[in-house]
């Protein structure tokens, strides 16, 4: 299990309010995911909601389902909704002065569409041009995956990360691009299952660089699933 920090996680979740980039989440419902008597609540609900469904719960093979559910929801699906679980940011300082582009590829996409709650799969690339510090490269795969688990739009999720980065980084020189495949596309309505759906959001040198700029965006183009 990573470190968390929860005062970065805090000065995060201003930032992206600020930015109006928030998802909608009710905050105090959220803070209650530790207490016994709110994990009841919710799977009693969800019990409920199968037995509208047409499942017997009395069923061996279902009877836990809903609090199985409900714990791989708080504890995996949907962490990310909780701040008290972004991660921690360990950092070096950047004392041989590397100033060229990193560029970090194949980053796991693992959400959920807010829409259907159905899978998001895919792989996203995050690039920065280091100034005073440098994070350890495992910490940018951490806070693409705290952004991903929970319900999602993939364009929030990737100017979510975008905004995290710089942050976290001290630098506007950040890309983010993410290739995904929707669920709610491949099992449902359309049901094409060659659909990927890309979103790019850049800043600093790498928006105002033509060079880096074609550069990042034909990587972007080159991401598959």
């Amino acid at each position: 299990m990573s470190s968390k920090d929860f005062a970065l996680g805090k000065r995060i979740q201003q930032l992206l309010m600020d930015n109006g980039l928030e998802n909608p989440i009710i905050n105090d419902n959220i803070a209650k995911w530790g207490e016994l008597s709110h994990t009841n609540e919710m799977s009693n609900k969800f019990a409920e909601f199968l037995h509208l469904l047409g499942m017997d719960l009395t069923d061996s093979s279902i009877m836990k389902t809903s609090g199985r559910v409900v714990k791989f929801f708080i504890n995996e699906l949907f962490y990310g909704l909780d701040y008290k679980n972004f991660p921690r940011i360990s950092s070096n300082i950047n004392t041989f002065n590397y100033n060229s582009p990193l560029i970090s590829t194949g980053i796991t996409i693992n959400s959920t569409c807010e829409h259907h709650l159905v899978a998001i799969n895919g792989s996203a690339i995050v690039a920065y041009i280091p100034d005073k510090k440098f994070v350890g490269l495992s910490k940018l795969n951490r806070v693409v995956d705290f952004f991903a688990r929970r319900p999602q739009v993939q364009e929030r999720m990737t100017k979510q990360i975008f905004i995290a980065l710089q942050e976290v980084l001290e630098t506007q020189d950040v890309a983010v691009a993410i290739n995904a495949t929707h669920n709610c596309i491949v099992i449902r309505g359309v049901k094409d299952a060659a659909t990927e759906n890309l979103t790019l959001e850049l800043g600093g040198k790498f928006l105002d660089d033509a060079v880096l700029k074609t550069s990042f965006y034909q990587k972007a183009l080159s991401i598959q699933n």
